[in-house]
Parts: structure tokens; sequence; C-alpha cells
């Protein structure tokens, strides 16, 4: 499960090295990523088991629903797979990076079965974007933590 942040810088190549907090996460027997635009110009990082995880879940999409079409289109046009090198980078794609505004600096945050990559200065600007306070959101969504039993 991945969880908290992290600062990263990009290399020259358009690299980053994956924080050790992130990567034990990571089949190392494996050791594929799946990069992805995500929501609100942020790029999504999946491991390759929950990559196929969620790819399997759209295999059931309609693909004669338009919306539905056009999302496949969407998120998986710009996905791209990356391997872990010997220094732990992984390659961020030119055209991720424009559409994520990313230059050089990233925050990465876990978001449970998967990463999340943002140019800090377009993560801050869709924070003080949010209309609800943290406290609100939370008790929107009491009733779903409850539900479970926590």
């Amino acid at each position: 499960m991945f969880q908290g942040h992290a600062n990263c810088t990009l290399d020259n190549k358009s690299r980053i090295i994956l924080p050790a907090k992130f990567r034990k996460n990571i089949n190392p027997e494996v050791n594929k990523l799946i990069i992805t635009r995500g929501m609100e110009k942020s790029l999504l990082v999946y491991p390759n088991d929950e990559w196929l995880k969620l790819t399997s879940v759209l295999k059931n999409f309609n693909l004669f629903n338009p919306e539905e079409r056009s999302f496949i289109r969407s998120f998986l046009m710009y996905a791209h797979e990356v391997e872990l090198d010997a220094q732990s980078r992984i390659l961020l794609t030119q055209d991720l990076l424009e559409f994520a505004n990313i230059k050089k600096d990233i925050i990465v945050l876990g978001l449970l079965d998967k990463l999340e990559l943002w140019d800090p200065k377009t993560k801050s600007k869709y924070d003080n974007s949010q209309e609800k306070s943290y406290e609100e959101i939370a008790s929107l969504v009491a009733s779903k933590v409850n539900s479970i039993n926590v």
C-alpha cells in the first residue's frame, strides 16, 4: 500500500529516483510500472500487478458507449510502461511531463494502490481551489469509513 508523500527532482534525462518508501511496494521480480495521465493535471503510476487489475475492469467497458470509449482512449493513449533502473529511477516521457506541467520538482503522493505525481505549483493551485475544507470532505465521506468498522 502506498501512503505518504515525498519530494523528488527530475534529472536532465527526465528521470526521478523513486523513494525507497514507495519502492518497497513494487514487486522486484516484475519491476514494471505504468505511468499515465491522471486527474487535475497529475500523473498516475501503477505497479504492473495493479495495472493488470485495472485493465481487467476496463475490458468490461462498453465500447459502443461514447463516454466509456472516450475515457478508455484518453486513459490508455498516454500509458507508458517503464522499469526501475539499477539506481531506482523511472523515466517520465515528454508528453506526460507537458500534460502535468512538470519542469523540475515533483511531489509524489501515495494513493493506496498507485502513486500520483504533481508539479508543486499545480498541486498548490489545486489544493487552494477546493471549495470544501478537509474537515468538510471528511464529514461527507465518514459514512463510508464508518461502514467498514474502523
